[in-house]
């Protein structure tokens, strides 16, 4: 539990992309959360985005001179939505936070911390390895070692 409290912390402390990071993988079941944890989040992720509507049209004029100057430099990448959007989605990042991480730590004391890791299945494995060697081979050419024919016949003759 400490190492979870630990990993919090540093997760606040080191920087954005952490930061969401982390509160992506508190609505994701895939990362063996469970619904204890991503229903709460999810929740948090959508109060605090509707809070942060009225933010967003407050915010306007700040955040739309911003988008343009985006669209100027590079008209492809500009994204209105994320841009003009922001402090909703920055709220909608502290919700997920606010009312996720106490249930992922609680969670992962009494629950997650205690399982075995699982590995994949060997049905799991061999379908990665398929695909591994199909995208890695065909990039190697062949260039035959030996003349044609040369393996049909027999040593000695």
């Amino acid at each position: 539990m400490g190492r979870c409290v630990a990993a919090l912390g540093l997760a606040l402390l080191s920087g954005c992309a952490d930061f969401v990071r982390y509160t992506d993988e508190l609505v994701e079941p895939r990362t063996g959360r469970s619904f204890v944890v991503t229903g709460p989040a999810s929740l948090g992720g959508l109060v605090g985005f509707v809070a942060g509507l009225p933010v967003d049209v407050v915010a306007l004029p700040v955040t739309y001179p911003i988008y343009r100057s985006q669209a100027a430099e590079d008209p492809v990448g500009a994204d209105p939505t994320s841009t003009m959007l922001f402090p909703s989605f920055a709220l909608s990042r502290v919700g997920r936070l606010v009312l996720g991480a106490p249930f992922d730590v609680l969670e992962y004391g009494v629950y997650r911390a205690w399982r075995s890791p699982q590995g994949p299945g060997r049905e799991d494995q061999e379908a990665f390895e398929i695909l591994r060697d199909q995208e890695t081979l065909q990039i190697y050419s062949v260039e035959p070692v030996l003349p044609r024919g040369a393996a049909t016949r027999p040593a000695g003759g």
